[in-house]
């Protein structure tokens, strides 16, 4: 049975936003989780600067509002966990679009 996380990401004490959005996406890269980036996809942005057009979207929204962030939730990350051999690797990918 496969089970579905949404996890908030925060800013850290300490770093910048910018910093925590790269470690953050990095971690979400890792060549040796994702077949050498074979298993990496996005959605309405580029995998490859996607924690620049985070760091973006989050600016834009802060000159629009006027809100500013602190160590609010910075990003979420899905997380999909399914059974060896439940799911294959594209099936699994087709499944978060959904």
């Amino acid at each position: 049975m496969a089970t579905t996380r949404i996890i908030p990401m925060h800013r850290n004490k300490g770093k910048s936003l910018k910093q925590c959005l790269t470690a953050r996406t990095d971690y979400a890269k890792n060549p040796d989780k994702t077949n050498a980036g074979e298993l990496i996809s996005s959605f309405a942005c580029d995998s490859k600067t996607v924690d620049a057009e985070f760091l973006l979207s989050k600016r834009e929204y802060k000159n629009i509002t006027g809100h500013s962030y602190g160590r609010d939730v910075i990003a979420y990350q899905v997380c999909q966990s399914f059974r060896p051999g439940e799911i294959t690797p594209e099936e699994a990918n087709r499944v978060g679009y959904i």
